[in-house]
């Protein structure tokens, strides 16, 4: 079961390709972050107003406890070059990451990317004594650009447009311009703690497997250890009996149930970490069960597929 059967691209049906089969977190910040932009331009008497509650600072930020400005700071950009570059490569990493990770997964990695990038830029900064704000969604970017470029090093994509550059270069440039010596750049107008702070949490999301839903599930926090006491006996759970239309047998009241009575959250949940696994070490790492797993996913697909009017 590949990408094109997540629920985002079932539902893409109809309308422009290059927008509605985006899926939805990725859609949603390249919009929220334009929206914001063209409220900007056109509130010109207030935009002043708007950016000193909006954007981060050191003074603002962590003096006076304006912590919201940590996350708003990432919708604000100060001008179209940068709004279009951000989002140029939000739109096109950002959409393949969603579709690995899930929706959940990738909206939770982005929202915390962009707080922690915006706030190691304003930590630096006030031991620095620099008062200056920042804006921008370069930090969770970068974040985003560094998790896709470990999965893809070698994939082309056109840079500036139009210079078709492996993803690895790319990333490196990204990192490392600001130290170029190039007219109109340099350290002084680019907030490369936040770019930096972004990559290495790109790095850690994947290294170790941070995503939201190995630590959290609809009912809250799961645990990831169990301590009892010796000689406690746990409590009895009564089985359910398997339904009918289950694809395999019980032999005995210790029997497991099959993946195929599984229901559909615990399915889906179980779905993305297979997925995530292939991506990070190949389709032939996985189990037996984890096969069983990506099989009875297909399946019901299908059968959603075929049950449309």
């Amino acid at each position: 079961m590949g990408i094109q059967d997540r629920e985002y691209y079932r539902h893409a049906t109809s309308g422009s390709a290059w927008w509605v089969a985006v899926p939805p977190v990725t859609r949603a910040l390249v919009l929220i972050n334009v929206v914001v932009f063209l409220l900007i331009q056109l509130s010109r008497n207030e935009a002043d107003t708007l950016f000193q509650w909006l954007a981060a600072s050191p003074q603002e930020t962590l003096h006076k406890l304006r912590l919201w400005q940590l996350l708003t700071s990432t919708f604000l950009h100060a001008g179209l070059p940068h709004l279009v570059g951000n989002m140029y490569f939000l739109w096109i990493v950002g959409r393949e990451m969603e579709a690995l990770y899930s929706s959940r997964d990738f909206l939770a990695f982005y929202l915390v990317t962009a707080v922690l990038s915006t706030l190691a830029y304003l930590v630096i900064h006030e031991m620095l004594g620099d008062p200056r704000p920042v804006v921008g969604a370069s930090g969770a970017v970068l974040g985003v650009v560094t998790l896709y470029t470990l999965y893809y090093p070698t994939r082309e994509m056109l840079f500036l447009f139009f210079i078709p550059m492996p993803m690895w270069l790319i990333l490196a440039f990204c990192l490392f311009y600001p130290f170029l010596p190039l007219p109109g750049l340099g350290l002084q107008h680019i907030a490369v703690e936040s770019h930096l702070a972004g990559a290495v949490l790109g790095w850690s999301f994947k290294q170790f497997d941070l995503r939201w839903s190995r630590f959290f599930s609809g009912r809250g926090f799961r645990p990831r250890l169990r301590v009892f006491s010796p000689g406690a006996r746990e409590p009895s759970r009564k089985r359910s009996p398997a339904p009918s239309w289950t694809s395999a047998t019980t032999a005995g009241p210790a029997a497991k149930p099959t993946v195929a009575v599984l229901p559909e959250e615990q399915l889906d949940a179980r779905l993305d970490e297979v997925l995530a696994k292939i991506a990070r070490d190949g389709r032939g790492s996985l189990t037996d069960e984890e096969q069983r797993i990506l099989q009875e996913a297909s399946r019901r697909a299908k059968l959603r597929r075929s049950d449309r009017p």
